[in-house]
This record gives C-alpha cells, sequence and structure tokens, in this order.
C-alpha cells in the first residue's frame, strides 16, 4: 500500500469520527431543550410575572374607565336637565314678570267666595256651622311666590268688627308673577250670616332677589276699596 492513500484513508476516519460526534451531540441538546419545562426558566417566571400584571392593570383601568365614563354621563345628564329647567324657569319669568301693576298691592284679591260646611248644609243644622272662606289671590310682587297670608276681618252689617283676627293661607305653592292661587281657611260661625268678609292685609314668601336658592318676606296693608263677600 502506498503511503499516501493509507494518509488519505486515515483522515477520512477522523472525519466521519467528528461527523458521528457532532450529529450525537446536536441530537442530544435538542432532545435536552425539548424534555425541559420551559416555564421553570426563571426569565419565563419573570415575563409570566409581568404579562400578568399588565393585564390586571388592564382591566382594573378598564374598570376605571367604564366608571369614569358613566359619571361623566350622568353629570353630563343632570347639567342639560338643569339648564333646561333654568331656561323654562326664565321664560316664565320673562313672561309673567311684565305683568307686575305698579299701582296694586302684592297680593290683588280677585275673587273671595264664603263657603258654607257642606255637611251642615246636608244634614240641615244639628251642630256648629263653620264657613270655609276662599280668597283667590293673583301674585303682583314680581318674584316667584311660596306661600301667602291674607288677613282680614268680618264686619257686621251696622259696620261693626265681630272678627278682626282671621287669615286664610296657602303654603308649599310655587306661583309665578301674575298668576292666581286659593288661600283658605275655616272659620266657626257667630253669628257671621250677613256679615261681610274684608281682607286688611297680606303676607308672601317669595323668592329672593339676592339669593335665587332662598326666599324672603314681604307684605302690605288693602286699601278700602279691596274686594269683599257677604256671607250668606
Amino acid at each position: 500500500m502506498k503511503k499516501g492513500s493509507r494518509s488519505r484513508r486515515i483522515i477520512g476516519l477522523v472525519a466521519a469520527i467528528i461527523a458521528v460526534l457532532a450529529v450525537t451531540f446536536a441530537v442530544t441538546f435538542v432532545i435536552g431543550r425539548v424534555t425541559k419545562d420551559p416555564t421553570t426558566d426563571q426569565t419565563y417566571i419573570a415575563l409570566a410575572q409581568k404579562t400578568k400584571k399588565v393585564k390586571d392593570e388592564t382591566a382594573e383601568n378598564r374598570k376605571k374607565t367604564k366608571d369614569l365614563t358613566e359619571q361623566r354621563d350622568d353629570l353630563r345628564a343632570r347639567a342639560v336637565a338643569q339648564q333646561k329647567q333654568l331656561d323654562e324657569d326664565k321664560k316664565l319669568y320673562q313672561q309673567y314678570g311684565a305683568d307686575v301693576q305698579a299701582d296694586k298691592p302684592g297680593l290683588i284679591v280677585e275673587s273671595i267666595s264664603p263657603d258654607i260646611d257642606p255637611w251642615y248644609t246636608e244634614l240641615g243644622g244639628g251642630f256648629d256651622l263653620y264657613y270655609y272662606p276662599k280668597i283667590t289671590v293673583r301674585n303682583n310682587t314680581g318674584h316667584v311666590m311660596f306661600g301667602a297670608y291674607v288677613h282680614y276681618q268680618i264686619i257686621g252689617k251696622d259696620g261693626a268688627v265681630l272678627d278682626g283676627d282671621e287669615s286664610a293661607y296657602a303654603s308649599n305653592v310655587i306661583v309665578y308673577p301674575g298668576k292666581t292661587v286659593v288661600v283658605g281657611d275655616m272659620l266657626k260661625d257667630a253669628g257671621f250670616s250677613g256679615a261681610t268678609i274684608k281682607p286688611t292685609k297680606y303676607e308672601a314668601s317669595v323668592s329672593s332677589t339676592k339669593n335665587p336658592d332662598s326666599a324672603e318676606g314681604v307684605d302690605g296693608q288693602y286699601a278700602d276699596d279691596v274686594k269683599t263677600a257677604v256671607i250668606p
């Protein structure tokens, strides 16, 4: 055998051995990577924890965003409703504010109805008689009115004052300028048939000019030409 041919055979054998070792190492490495649980790797664990944190924060942020959006929508709806009510109030005030009559009292007496107790009429007597005076007044204060009192006297046929301290009232009402309201009273009879109901003065609770959320009182006297009514 020639020396050169032998050398080539040795070199080929060494190369074959190296190739086998390389393949064996590669297969072993791949199998090792495949069979190892990746979730036990610290890098994987750290990444998983970070991912969970981001997901949790995202869910919380979505909830906060939803809550804030609902609060915003609710506030917008309230603001729209309040503005609508304000516009309506302004419109009503502008509509009726011009009806204020400077030469008239704050509460103008429109009519008086000295109603008799219907039960007394129905049963034909037998117990105390009561009257239920109803006085219709017009709001001439120039403000929204929340309550009203009309003080009146009972004047006999001879002009004598039979009762000088009675009052009809209405409370917890909302009466715009120029509008009317009925104030009422219950009056026990003391020989008042044929006598006259005559308003003497008035009091009213109206919206404040300084603070719209509060009220203030106004009052005044009625002139002698005020409307009256005769008790039947």
